[in-house]
């Protein structure tokens, strides 16, 4: 957070540097084209899609002509907007819909083979010790 707060105020006095008149090198900007639409998750700008905090910061794809003359096509009436125009309009704001990432992705059946994994080679150490460990007493 304070790192954040650092960048933001070196990126509005960027006219003199702490040593002396020099200016300093400008900041990248990491949201390039893209709107800025709103408060955001935390109050970064920063794209991100969560069901608990539907509204991301920016718009997911930068602004070109297309899309720019879309937007001003869309403060008109929405009727003469065609349903493919509405699909770009949204894809251009959105990466994806709520029922796409919150579809289940199969994720978990390479957790459950990784835990399978480590239960049966812990076994297989258990059993190794329960055998071998006899031997290693008698010395």
């Amino acid at each position: 957070m304070a790192n954040k707060l650092l960048l933001s105020y070196l990126r509005q006095n960027t006219s003199m540097c702490v040593r002396g008149l020099s200016a300093m090198p400008e900041f990248p900007n990491k949201i390039g084209n893209r709107d800025v639409v709103g408060n955001g998750w935390n109050g970064e700008e920063a794209y991100l899609d969560r069901s608990d905090f539907p509204l991301p910061a920016i718009r997911f794809k930068a602004n070109t002509p297309d899309i720019m003359a879309l937007r001003e096509k869309e403060k008109g009436d929405w009727k003469k907007l065609s349903i493919e125009e509405k699909k770009i309009l949204y894809r251009a704001s959105f990466r994806q819909t709520f029922s796409e990432f919150l579809a289940p992705t199969g994720e978990w059946r390479g957790h459950i083979g990784i835990a399978l994994i480590g239960v049966s080679f812990s076994l297989f150490t258990y059993i190794l010790l329960k055998i071998y460990g006899k031997f290693v007493n008698m010395y």
